[in-house]
């Protein structure tokens, strides 16, 4: 995929710390003899860089800026942020992986993830319905459509990568048409009308066809799963592209704790 910084969108401040932070000063991307797939690995003495990175994304992506604004910044907001982050180790470890995932597509591919959604989770310690992270590229006629499946695991392998694949097949490989309503409803609230129409059509019967589909299997693991990814299935509809990406922190569950930390969780 085409990388490019990512826009600001309608309706958004600036965030105070950017994503690209991520994966230009804390990551790095590592050779893989893979086709199609992206891998990142921490850079050298980066750790504190990216947790600090990610204290300002944990807090933006499940609370969001404007609401910490509005409870009068991040000191008297903090309860509200370690009162929406899970404490349960599965779902930290999977709601991480979709936070990083989402960051990935805004970063550095063509792609734009228009919500934040795990700031609608009713209850933090659950994982949300519905596909992990839907992106669009609105820059060509018709859009083009991303459908991304997220695993965070100590351990990445060739079952983790089918359960991947066997998700993204759903809905004749098609996003779910409820997560495209949810997405729908979010920016019509935000009155983000015109990005909000662009998902209001995509659930048109027949609108999304397979050649402007491209699946995505992120993975956030303690090991590197190239080979894993690459050997995938591919979709059984044809004509859907498939791009992988992932990063591989060693001490995968170690550094979840410490993610989540550094707001009290």
């Amino acid at each position: 995929m085409s990388r490019r910084a990512p826009s600001r969108r309608q309706g958004e401040r600036k965030a105070p710390i950017l994503s690209t932070d991520l994966f230009k000063k804390w990551l790095k991307p590592i050779p893989t003899p893979h086709p199609g797939t992206s891998v990142f690995a921490e850079r050298a003495g980066r750790r504190p860089l990216g947790l600090k990175t990610l204290e300002g994304l944990l807090a933006n992506h499940f609370v969001g800026e404007q609401t910490i604004l509005k409870a009068g910044g991040f000191r008297k907001a903090a309860q509200i942020v370690a009162n929406s982050l899970p404490s349960a180790k599965k779902t930290q470890s999977g709601d991480l992986g979709e936070l990083l995932a989402t960051e990935y597509v805004n970063s550095e591919t063509l792609f734009v993830v228009p919500i934040h959604k795990l700031r609608w989770k009713s209850d933090r310690q659950m994982a949300m319905h519905g596909n992990d992270v839907i992106g669009v590229d609105a820059s060509v006629t018709p859009a083009r459509v991303l459908k991304c499946e997220c695993k965070s695991r100590a351990r990445f392998s060739d079952d983790v990568a089918q359960e991947a694949a066997e998700g993204l097949d759903k809905h004749d490989g098609r996003p779910n048409p409820s997560t495209l309503a949810f997405i729908t409803k979010r920016l019509y609230e935000e009155n983000r009308d015109s990005e909000a129409k662009i998902f209001q059509d995509l659930q048109c019967a027949g609108t999304i066809a397979a050649r402007n589909l491209t699946h995505m299997i992120f993975a956030l693991s303690g090991n590197d799963p190239a080979k894993h990814l690459a050997e995938a299935p591919k979709s059984k509809h044809r004509g859907i592209k498939r791009e992988n990406a992932a990063i591989v922190i060693s001490d995968h569950s170690d550094f979840i704790t410490a993610v989540y930390k550094t707001h009290g969780a």
